[in-house]
């Protein structure tokens, strides 16, 4: 009887050639199939499609932008990043404060080009990490809170923060494509508002032992949270510069 040819060539070191488990062979097809895909989408784009970059600032900080064509000359996506500071001096219920403001957040945006211009219609969400640090001026040594008097050596300093929500919607028009068109710089404009959360805290070492001090720091935690509360609809202006590839 004759032996049965070998489908594979025996292994030099002796060992029995193994397969790849099932589980590796699949994500190797589904690796090597999106590789294909990204490659025949970029290949069939249009010649106007392209990708773009952008520095931008306004009213959410200094920030950088890319823009990727969905629908060339239709629809674009945009993802944001911004970042920075601003200080500030603003009085409230008889107390002044010294606050920072702390620039955080990040964006994903759609842009639908309704007329086949320049000109944008976008909404989308932001991840909104911004904050305000707060912290009391004295007065002549003296605290003077809705009313109530004390030393700045007895109560001790007076800190808090305004933070928001983690996710605020957002809506807006603009002026601008980076992501369809020739090569070259490319100028952007947009103006929308964004829908935020504020809250507030305030606290002083000395309220822990003065219910007078505590009831007053909760007025002024109130009032500055009214404050605070003028701000939900936030004006988003960004003027940007960047390049199309």
């Amino acid at each position: 009887m004759k032996a049965q040819p070998t489908l594979y060539p025996a292994p030099r070191n002796g060992r029995t050639p193994r397969n790849p488990p099932p589980a590796r062979r699949r994500r190797r097809a589904v690796a090597i199939t999106a590789a294909l895909a990204v490659a025949a989408a970029v290949l069939s784009a249009p010649a106007s499609a392209s990708v773009g970059i952008a520095a931008s600032a306004g009213t959410m900080g200094l920030g950088l932008a890319l823009a990727l064509p969905i629908v060339p000359g239709v629809f674009n996506a945009r993802l944001l990043a911004n970042g920075g500071r601003l200080h500030h001096t603003f009085g409230v219920g008889g107390l002044a404060y010294g606050a920072t403001g702390r620039f955080r957040n990040a964006a994903l945006l759609g842009d639908y080009y309704p007329f086949e211009d320049l000109f944008h219609i976008s909404a989308g969400v932001y991840y909104n990490d911004n904050a305000v640090n707060l912290r009391a001026i004295p007065d002549h040594g003296y605290y003077n809170i809705d009313g109530f008097s004390a030393p700045a050596a007895l109560v001790g300093p007076v800190s808090g923060q305004v933070t928001f929500a983690r996710f605020a919607p957002y809506f807006g028009l603009g002026w601008g494509n980076m992501a369809t068109g020739r090569r070259g710089l490319v100028f952007g404009a947009d103006i929308g508002v964004m829908w935020q959360r504020p809250h507030t805290t305030l606290s002083a070492p000395g309220a822990a032992s003065n219910p007078d001090l505590a009831v007053a720091l909760q007025d002024a935690r109130d009032q500055v949270q009214n404050v605070a509360n003028r701000f939900r609809f936030y004006p988003v202006v960004t003027v940007s510069l960047g390049y199309r590839f």
